[in-house]
């Protein structure tokens, strides 16, 4: 894991103090005037989370876990009761516990609004994965939290053609919108106040039938121009790029904070005078961010410091257990489908890449290993593909690996399918997949290599043909249509000429999981 640094930023420096020693009567003119500035002073603090997958510490324990982040929220609290908790999108999905199954259901992120309730998150947007599982599931999610939702440009539409209403939450049985926006109000002991507004924005990159999406720039400046007018700061809760995010801080540069997601690495970058922030995946780290705010000058200092959340953390215990009851339910989940999740597999002597970093843009051993496991278990395929936003470890696999590692490696987890296909077709598919880079939709494969001199894909040092036929084995999501700039790959393209399916009847039949075929691979080899 790359080395975290601690980072504090000074924005603005906003108050000069006087000190006195002997109480004559100008003194205490001057000690009442100190007095005076510090009942002038708010300070309230942020903690922001992004992209959490998984309510348990990673890496065997190392980095992450929500319980040690509730007692990191716990002790800023004692600091300041002005705290606010906030996760900048991507928590639902997808996540290796919500694949499993409690209680004749697929558990589906239920696990991680347990534990954030359990946290004390006051605040969320939308991530482009809140919406993989679908509009019901999603509902019920939104049903079952208790902190607040905001989105400035994520709305839905039901079933009936053309309407369209913002996402809401009900509670006791009574529907209540989503807002675009909300005003914390934050006083000192003094009774002083500031209103910070805050608004959400989420990327496009995935918009089911039942979402309707509009262009974040436009929803900002529009929510930003009716807050300005009834609030001190105002900061945005984004699920975006970190391009999309300077655009926003170029837009609208009285913006104070971003506080984002997306990327999974943690970044802290000043564009004017707003500062935008990121956290790791997983909550490996998280920022905290203490403002200070001057009611008579009507100015604001911030300071902001990157976190690692990790072994030196005790847990906090209602959280603690939170999380040990929903993985014991999914452990047990796994059980009744075959897995092992507490048994290990291999001891790796060298750390596995899967980090969205390396294997979005390049083959990686993890993904080559992930391929060799899928040829392993072909009967007839000699080339394996599949697509690189299969694996959502972000992370490297290192030291001991157990069966929980590879389910949390490939939380979709999915059958793999033998397609006999035409050479043309198979050049058009991995000419796609080049195409992809920086995507989930980004291929890695195995049986076949890209020579650079030839400018051609080669296996067994021969250019692909694009008369001959060639099996491979390939991922069912892959073979769907489904992955963005491969959409022509699927059963009914004329260049498929025959596919076989696994054998349900056959318990050894590996291709029913392509989790099943890694771990088989690994303990084999």
């Amino acid at each position: 894991m790359k080395s975290l640094k601690f980072l504090v930023l000074a924005v603005s420096f906003v108050l000069s103090a006087c000190s006195v020693s002997v109480r004559t009567g100008a003194d205490k003119a001057a000690e009442a005037a100190k007095l005076s500035a510090s009942s002038d002073i708010v300070e309230l603090t942020f903690l922001q989370l992004n992209d959490v997958y998984e309510i348990a510490p990673v890496e065997n324990g190392k980095y992450g876990g929500m319980a040690r982040v509730a007692a990191v929220r716990q002790n800023l609290l004692k600091e300041n009761p002005n705290i606010f908790t906030v996760l900048a999108g991507d928590f639902i999905s997808p996540s290796a516990i919500g694949t499993a199954t409690f209680e004749g259901k697929r558990i589906n992120g239920a696990q991680m609004i347990d534990a954030m309730n359990s946290v004390g998150v006051d605040f969320v947007t939308f991530g482009n994965h809140e919406f993989d599982l679908g509009y019901e599931v999603l509902q019920d999610r939104i049903n079952q939290s208790k902190f607040m939702w905001i989105s400035s440009n994520i709305q839905y539409t039901p079933s009936q053609e053309g309407f369209v209403a913002p996402f809401e939450k009900v509670v006791n049985g009574v529907a209540h919108p989503l807002p675009e926006s909300h005003i914390i109000r934050a006083k000192n002991s003094a009774g002083m106040e500031v209103r910070v507004g805050i608004f959400g924005l989420t990327i496009g990159s995935n918009q089911p039938p039942y979402v309707v999406w509009t262009d974040p720039f436009e929803s900002a400046q529009r929510v930003y121009a009716d807050l300005k007018t009834k609030t001190d700061i105002v900061i945005a809760l984004t699920h975006l790029s970190i391009e999309e995010d300077r655009r926003l801080a170029e837009l609208i540069p009285d913006l104070k904070l971003i506080l984002g997601g997306h990327e999974h690495t943690n970044m802290m970058f000043k564009v004017g005078e707003t500062i935008i922030s990121k956290a790791d995946a997983n909550a490996r780290t998280v920022y905290i961010h203490r403002l200070r705010w001057s009611a008579s000058t009507k100015s604001l200092s911030i300071l902001s410091e990157v976190r690692t959340i990790d072994s030196t953390i005790p847990d906090e215990l209602s959280t603690a257990n939170i999380v040990n009851e929903w993985t014991a339910r999914a452990y047990k989940g796994f059980q009744e489908r075959g897995f092992d999740p507490a048994e290990v597999v291999t001891t790796l002597r060298e750390p596995l890449d899967g980090r969205e970093s390396s294997i979005r843009y390049r083959q990686t051993n993890l993904g080559s290993l992930v391929a060799q496991s899928m040829r392993a278990s072909a009967s007839k395929s000699g080339i394996a593909i599949f697509n690189s936003g299969s694996i959502r470890l972000d992370d490297q696999l290192a030291g001991t690996v157990t069966q929980y590692d590879i389910i949390r490696t490939l939380p979709f987890g999915g059958k793999l399918v033998e397609v006999e296909m035409k050479g043309s077709l198979l050049k058009r598919v991995l000419d796609a997949g080049q195409k992809n880079v920086g995507r989930g939709g980004f291929l890695q494969y195995d049986g076949v290599a890209f020579d650079t001199t030839k400018r051609a894909w080669v296996i067994d040092g021969k250019a692909v043909d694009m008369n001959a036929r060639y099996w491979v084995i390939v991922s069912d999501f892959l073979f769907s249509g489904r992955e963005t700039g491969i959409e022509f790959f699927h059963k009914d393209d004329r260049d498929v000429v025959s596919v076989a399916e696994h054998n349900p009847s056959n318990a050894n039949d590996l291709r029913k999981d392509i989790r099943l075929a890694v771990i088989a691979f690994l303990k084999s080899n």
